[in-house]
């Protein structure tokens, strides 16, 4: 069979339940979205009697109900039967609008969106979360005698000079701390008033 001879083209595209359902969680959320930003839970409509549809006089559409109802048979438009006030009517999805018609009611939607209303009036003001201010300053690294200072501390309840003479030689320079320093670093820790 000759590709070329088909009228239609038939794509699938593979897709996991796990994907699927996320796309239309995130479809439902935008939709969410966008009646919360107009201020207007029917404001959004996805269906349209044909009637309506023929009052807005978009382009490539017949002028009348019943010949965009026929119209709408002939390119086999979605619709469902929905209940109207004088019993059941026929709506049409408006992506089943051919293109120009499309282009245009989006576009008086969203022309009526920006001078209907002031957007950001509408969108509400969520406080953030206060941020948590950490000290600018670099912090000094921990000094590599302050593990077996705590271990003898915890050991022996000694003064803190009997205890750093007690400390073993740093590995590198061979110097034990300045008692200074030993002070300073355990009142940072909480450990000395």
């Amino acid at each position: 069979m000759n590709i070329f001879d088909q009228d239609t083209l038939d794509l699938a595209a593979g897709i996991s339940a796990d994907k699927l359902a996320n796309m239309q969680r995130r479809m439902r959320y935008l939709e969410a979205a966008l009646a919360q930003v107009t201020g207007q839970d029917n404001s959004l409509r996805e269906w349209f009697p044909a009637a309506e549809l023929v009052s807005y006089q978009l382009p490539g559409l017949p002028v009348t109900a019943s010949g965009l109802i026929r119209h709408a048979k002939a390119h086999k438009w979605d619709y469902r039967i929905a209940e109207g006030l004088r019993g059941e009517r026929i709506e049409y999805h408006f992506t089943s609008l051919p293109q120009q018609a499309f282009n245009e009611m989006l576009e008086r939607v969203l022309r009526n969106a920006k001078t209907t209303y002031e957007i950001s009036s509408l969108v509400p003001t969520i406080p953030r979360p206060a941020k948590i201010r950490r000290p600018s300053q670099k912090t000094d690294p921990t000094p590599q005698w302050l593990l077996p200072l705590m271990r003898i501390l915890r050991e022996k309840p000694i003064s803190v000079g009997h205890a750093m003479k007690m400390l073993p030689a740093d590995a590198v320079t061979g110097e034990r701390p300045d008692i200074q320093e030993v002070v300073n670093t355990l009142k940072k820790l909480g450990m000395l008033a």
